[in-house]
C-alpha cells in the first residue's frame, strides 16, 4: 500500500476574522462615543436690551421675564432709584423692575420705616410677581407708574450691604 502524505493546513483563519471583528468594534465605538461630547448646556441669557431712559416710569413698562404669579427669591439686587416710601426700582437680570413692599413706619417719623433703602443699596428679596392691573396691595403706600404691567411684591427684604 502506498502511503499518501497528508499535511495539516494552518488554522489561523479564525484569528484574522477575530482581529477584523475587533477592529470593526473599536471603529464603531469611536464613532458612536464621539456624540457624547456634543452635549449642549442650556443657559438662559436672552436679555433684551432696553434703551436708557431718564424716566423710571417708562423703564418699568417691561418688568422682566417673570410671569405673573411666579415666586421670586432674588439675591444681590441693586436698587436703581426710589419710587416712594414703599417702592423702589431695581435691576433684575439686567432689566428694570418695580418692587413694592409693606413696612411698619418708624414711630414718630412717618416717612421712614424699618428698611433704609437708598439708590445703590444691595438687597435680597423674596416675594411674588403681581399684575399691575390688580392695583396696589392694601396698606402699601405706593403708586404704580403708567405703562407698568407687572411688579414684584416683596414679602421680605434683607439688606445685603
Amino acid at each position: 500500500m502506498a502511503e499518501i502524505p497528508v499535511e495539516k493546513k494552518s488554522g489561523m483563519g479564525w484569528l484574522w476574522i477575530l482581529l477584523g471583528l475587533l477592529v470593526l468594534m473599536v471603529l464603531a465605538w469611536l464613532l458612536l462615543a464621539s456624540g457624547d461630547d456634543d452635549d449642549v448646556e442650556y443657559v438662559d441669557d436672552d436679555i433684551v436690551a432696553t434703551d436708557t431712559l431718564d424716566n423710571d416710569a417708562a423703564m418699568m413698562a417691561s418688568a422682566g421675564t417673570y410671569a405673573i404669579g411666579e415666586s421670586v427669591d432674588l439675591d444681590g439686587i441693586r436698587v436703581t432709584s426710589l419710587a416712594g416710601d414703599m417702592a423702589f426700582n431695581a435691576e433684575v437680570n439686567g432689566e428694570p423692575m418695580l418692587v413694592l413692599f409693606n413696612q411698619e413706619p418708624t414711630p414718630g417719623d412717618p416717612t421712614e420705616g424699618e428698611y433704609d433703602i437708598n439708590p445703590g443699596s444691595i438687597v435680597n428679596i423674596t416675594g411674588s410677581v403681581r399684575s399691575a392691573a390688580d392695583g396696589v396691595p392694601a396698606n402699601v403706600d405706593a403708586q404704580i407708574p403708567a405703562g407698568t404691567d407687572r411688579y414684584i411684591f416683596a414679602d421680605t427684604i434683607e439688606m445685603a450691604d
